[in-house]
């Protein structure tokens, strides 16, 4: 039970053996284990024990911790996926609409960002319009420079290539290639083929389909059931 205004307490029990946490000061202060009953891990009650029920306690709270452990905060990713994909307010108070993920334009946009990276001169709204429209399957002639021009500068309010200073060429950032190799494999690798997967009747089925059927069949048999 988590209360507002209580700081909780966290107890994990196995028999007669209890993992107790602590919490103070937003944070996990102390992690005690208790062994009431040493026949509980296959231990005898003899003091020539006790060594070996000190590491089976130290074992327990070091996977305690790791399991509770965060290299990052998920948070931060969802802010940096709106951060892309939303719309963004400069300080002048102009709105620059977002990449909106999954459409064509888009993906064409960010994978030019990983060609154009190994450009160590930079590109141009000319190099941007020819590439990101051979993989739209257009005539870049039909893709104006003002299009070009909306899509740079989306690309520049979200850090994902910067303006070589003095000339119209830009240099893609450490951020937007990093940022630009991750979403297109989710959108190649992830969905595109799980999405097929799962959209392909196929006599063997793959293990996403098979995976989407049993649980399926096991929500309907529950609600059978009940």
């Amino acid at each position: 039970m988590i209360t507002a205004g209580v700081t909780p307490s966290l107890h994990v029990d196995y028999k007669h053996t209890t993992i107790k946490q602590y919490h103070k000061e937003g944070k996990a202060l102390r992690t005690e284990t208790t062994i009431n009953d040493t026949r509980d891990c296959g231990i005898g009650k003899r003091l020539t024990n006790l060594p070996a029920l000190r590491e089976i306690g130290y074992t327990a709270n070091r996977r305690l911790l790791r399991v509770q452990q965060l290299s990052h905060d998920p948070i931060t990713g969802t802010d940096a996926l709106a951060a892309i994909t939303g719309t963004v307010t400069t300080t002048s108070g102009i709105r620059i609409p977002g990449l909106r993920f999954t459409e064509q334009r888009t993906h064409a946009l960010l994978s030019a960002l990983m060609v154009f990276r190994c450009h160590p001169n930079g590109f141009t709204n000319k190099d941007l319009r020819t590439y990101t429209a051979e993989l739209r399957g257009l005539d870049p002639c039909t893709v104006t420079t003002g299009q070009m021009a909306y899509d740079l500068r989306r690309l520049k309010t979200r850090a994902l290539i910067t303006r070589i200073e003095g000339t119209h060429r830009y240099l893609v950032t450490d951020h937007g290639l990093d940022t630009a190799k991750f979403l297109t494999y989710v959108q190649d690798r992830v969905l595109r083929c799980g999405l097929a997967e799962l959209a392909t009747a196929t006599p063997t089925p793959g293990l996403l389909r098979s995976a989407a059927t049993a649980y399926r069949t096991a929500v309907e048999s529950l609600t059978t059931a009940a």
